[in-house]
């Protein structure tokens, strides 16, 4: 007789694992950003970069101001020198902390007009019928009020794929406030390779890079060592 389908609870507590049991002891931080500054009553687009990939197209570039830091989760808060828009960049971080980042960036995120989320994942990563030939794919994700600049400029993400971290819960938080909120999802299959003319030119709108013919990567391909 087949047991599929049904619950079999232990008989007595020697068949129980012992994980089962096991508390999360690891010590809890309370997560918190270095300095205590005034926030700005108004921001026009709160921008959240996600990656290491994204991080190495913004940090050989002098457009932006440091504000403030949190070193806990690799995070750097930035003001753009051109325009009034934040940009909060951060990599490396633990993904089980995202709502409590969230969290210390939410007085930022309720004043801005606008919130644009950019993150990078691997290409494997995506899940749809048709093959894929080229070394990115870009989708965007938005509130029931998308931001207006972006709305038709990137296809929507297609089920059933999804996204988590400190962008997607910006996103979720805007939605329950019904306010204009988008994530662009960038699939790449080699990230210290492709350079992505899509996410200059929309770095560059926002003023967080210059003029994109003048951006480069530091990468093995822009340098003279041949192996």
């Amino acid at each position: 007789m087949t047991t599929f389908g049904e619950i079999n609870e232990p008989s007595s507590r020697t068949a129980w694992e012992d994980w089962d049991e096991v508390l999360f002891t690891e010590n809890y931080i309370e997560l918190r950003l270095e300095k205590e500054i005034e926030v700005p009553k108004q921001i026009d687009t709160f921008i959240i970069l996600e990656g290491k990939y994204l991080f190495d197209c913004v940090r050989a570039h002098h457009e932006l101001e440091l504000v403030n830091a949190s070193p806990e989760v690799n995070l750097r808060l930035f003001k753009t020198k051109k325009l009034n828009n934040y940009v909060c960049m951060i990599r490396d971080y633990n993904l089980i902390l995202s709502s409590e980042i969230v969290e210390m960036l939410k007085k930022y995120i309720n004043v801005s007009t606008d919130v644009v989320g950019v993150l990078t994942k691997p290409l494997v990563e995506y899940q749809v019928s048709e093959l894929v030939t080229n070394d990115y794919v870009i989708r965007c994700l938005s509130a029931s009020q998308p931001t207006s600049d972006l709305d038709k400029t990137f296809p929507h993400l297609e089920q059933p794929n999804i996204i988590s971290g400190v962008s997607a819960g910006a996103l979720c938080w805007r939605e329950v406030n019904d306010k204009p909120a988008m994530v662009i999802v960038c699939y790449i299959e080699h990230p210290e390779e492709v350079q992505i003319q899509e996410l200059n030119n929309l770095l560059e709108k926002f003023k967080v890079i210059p003029h994109v013919e003048k951006t480069h990567r530091d990468n093995l391909l822009n340098s003279n060592l041949y192996i």
